[in-house]
């Protein structure tokens, strides 16, 4: 009887994930949208999991889990709808653009001038740090803090647009941009911000038709992020203990990529199916901005990572606490509570689109790009509650004010001149 139900409940999950996708392609004329972002790769990875051998030793997966998450697509759909409607009744087609910076030469530059100081600073950390090179307290002191840690969300805001400067013709200078900005994010040691910005970057220019989604194009996505998984274990092995590479490391190496991959899916599952562990807390949903109140009040910091750790896996002991997009939401909130939260986040992830679509700025379309390409992420975490959520787009945003205020002055200039 069990089996029955489990059965049904993925066919009415994938059911409604197939609906609300072609949906949004009738509503966007495109597949390309914050709800697809979100819905088409956690259902992938539930698939993925659900087909994994038994031999690997993942607990079984908790089917009423999925319920959250039929909910949340459920509700995230509305924005979606509202927004969408109006928009398209107003504007006619609608089509997301993003050429290059106007002053593109001078944006790549400005952008490799502000790589130096970073490797200079790691020539300085290898030489005198008491820290291994590829542990977490080496990327945290390299560039998580300090103007360090700014400089570099500010880069990975200009990896992103610098996607859209890949063109016949002028490929160097923006692909080594790209790959020097993602290598000082891979120094960090936290694997999800090198993947985010170059899904965004992809994103950015799938969004936009600069190219054509292809198995080619999905291949490089999924061989990349397989190649920053191994090159960062690698990196604590080789560079950070001086370790030689022995089959126990790849047996090592295979175990994390599983655990990462399946973590989020069956750490929300297996959450729920032991009755939620955590206490509710709705602060730790936006931890940026309570914490910046409490710099003021003098009240102590909160943290949103997940304290609870549970095993997902008998042949590791590798501990999981991530629960995914709508899973971290829904234990840290009261069911009403949870939906006006799902409800609010739709609004705003769709406010950007249509920001995007109205103002054709690449900037605005980047914008939009890193919160699907966070969305795509959704499968493991939330990721609404770090600084980096919303400093790269700030980053963005001062971008697009600062072009549109320097080319505005230069037209006044020039028409005033000419009249007189």
């Amino acid at each position: 009887m069990d089996s029955l139900l489990n059965i049904g409940l993925l066919i009415a999950f994938l059911t409604e994930v197939i609906l609300l996708a072609r949906l949004e392609k009738v509503i966007w004329g495109t597949v390309y949208t914050p709800l697809n972002a979100l819905a088409l790769p956690f259902t992938f990875i539930v698939l993925l999991t659900l087909c994994l051998p038994s031999s690997l030793g993942f607990v079984s997966f908790y089917y009423p889990s999925l319920l959250v998450w039929m909910a949340g697509l459920l509700l995230m759909a509305v924005p979606s709808w509202l927004l969408g409607a109006g928009v398209r009744k107003r504007y006619g087609e609608l089509a997301l653009a993003a050429e290059p910076p106007k002053k593109e030469r001078f944006f790549l530059i400005m952008a490799f001038v502000l790589i130096l100081p970073f490797f200079l600073r790691l020539r300085e950390m290898m030489a005198t740090s008491l820290d291994l090179f590829g542990s977490d307290e080496f990327g945290e002191s390299f560039a998580v803090y300090g103007i360090f840690g700014h400089l570099l969300h500010f880069l990975i805001a200009c990896s992103i647009i610098s996607f859209v400067c890949v063109r016949k013709g002028n490929r160097l200078l923006p692909v080594l941009l790209i790959i020097l900005i993602a290598a000082l994010s891979f120094v960090n040691q936290v694997k999800s911000w090198v993947i985010i910005p170059l899904v965004a970057g992809f994103w950015l220019c799938l969004a936009t038709k600069k190219i054509n989604l292809s198995l080619r194009i999905l291949l490089a996505v999924g061989i990349g992020g397989l190649l920053i998984f191994v090159g960062s274990y690698l990196a604590v092995f080789i560079l950070g203990n001086g370790a030689e590479y022995d089959e126990h490391m790849g047996e090592y190496i295979a175990e994390h990529v599983f655990h990462y991959i399946t973590s989020g899916v069956l750490g929300l599952s297996e959450d729920l199916r032991r009755g939620i562990l955590e206490a509710p807390d709705p602060d730790i949903l936006f931890a940026p901005f309570v914490n910046f109140v409490r710099f003021f009040t003098g009240d102590e910091y909160i943290s949103p990572i997940n304290p609870y750790y549970l095993e997902i896996s008998t042949n590791n002991s590798l501990g999981d606490n991530v629960r995914t997009y709508f899973g971290t939401m829904y234990i840290h909130c009261s069911v009403g509570l949870f939906c006006l939260l799902v409800l609010l986040f739709g609004f705003f992830f769709y406010l950007i689109r249509i920001a995007a679509l109205r103002t054709h700025s690449v900037y605005i379309t980047a914008i939009d790009a890193w919160f699907c390409a966070l969305l795509a992420m959704g499968w493991f975490e939330y990721y609404m509650f770090h600084v980096s959520t919303y400093e790269v787009p700030a980053y963005m945003l001062l971008m697009f004010v600062f072009e549109k205020a320097l080319f505005r002055q230069k037209e006044s200039t020039y028409g005033n001149h000419h009249h007189s």
